[in-house]
């Protein structure tokens, strides 16, 4: 996506009160898939970004259509950086058909009160290093028309705990100690993806019954009713490599 795309995105969500216009307070991100490792290499070495490596053991379609090509095996980049990041042209032409992407960037959190951001805060883990038993999680997510037709504090309770119901934050609340967590937001800077969203976990294997319970309790519509809006979803299981 060119640039002044990616600056009138940024500038509709500031003018709904979605974001922080402060590009500190961003981290943009571009993950990048594909079967030849060394061209992953190449692309990462070419970036002025932070970048984490891993490797995908399976892919669970989850609702939605997974990308055609996409398989265990094939090597990722997580490529992270304070400002948007472009690949090179000699890149995109390239490497036709041969990798895939996916964009985002982070907000500030949405539909939480101070007292649950403290909460967060002093409860969350941090990232894990690499290692032979950190697995990590991408979850790309796309919600509804219906959902982005809701008005502002219709969707906020669905993130709250009400008399029938647990509700998002309540239920993330209770696995943040154990499950790093990273959400980027893709809806307004690639209007061409089919998600919406970018959900980014990391665990010890030790706690891989845990992070599979988080999906249950998320995907409970009794519990979780914000789950009825989704209509793409599939997980990407990676291994965090050196």
């Amino acid at each position: 996506m060119e640039m002044t795309s990616l600056l009138t995105g940024l500038a509709a969500l500031a003018l709904f009160g979605f974001v922080s216009t402060a590009p500190s307070e961003r981290t943009w991100v571009l993950f990048v898939a594909s079967s030849d490792e060394h061209l992953l290499n190449e692309i990462a070495g070419g970036q002025n970004a932070r970048v984490n490596k891993y490797r995908i053991e399976a892919i669970t379609p989850v609702t939605g259509k997974v990308p055609t090509g996409l398989a265990p095996g094939w090597s990722v980049v997580r490529l992270e950086s304070d400002a948007p990041i472009q690949l090179p042209e000699e890149f995109k032409s390239a490497s036709k058909g041969r990798i895939i992407t996916f964009r985002g960037v982070t907000e500030s959190l949405h539909y939480t009160s101070e007292t649950q951001r403290k909460e967060l805060n002093a409860r969350s883990r941090e990232e894990l290093k690499p290692s032979n038993e950190t697995t990590a999680v991408l979850i790309p997510i796309g919600k509804s028309l219906k959902w982005w037709q809701l008005a502002q504090d219709q969707r906020e309770a669905y993130f709250q705990t009400s008399d029938t119901y647990k509700g998002h934050t309540a239920i993330g609340l209770s696995y943040v100690d154990r499950v790093f967590r990273k959400l980027y937001h893709s809806r307004y800077i690639n209007t061409s993806a089919p998600y919406d969203f970018l959900t980014y976990f990391e665990f010890k294997d030790s706690h891989r019954d845990d992070f599979k319970k988080l999906l249950n309790e998320l995907r409970d519509t009794a519990v979780s009713p914000e789950w009825n809006y989704v209509e793409l979803e599939y997980e990407i299981w990676m291994r965090k490599i050196d």
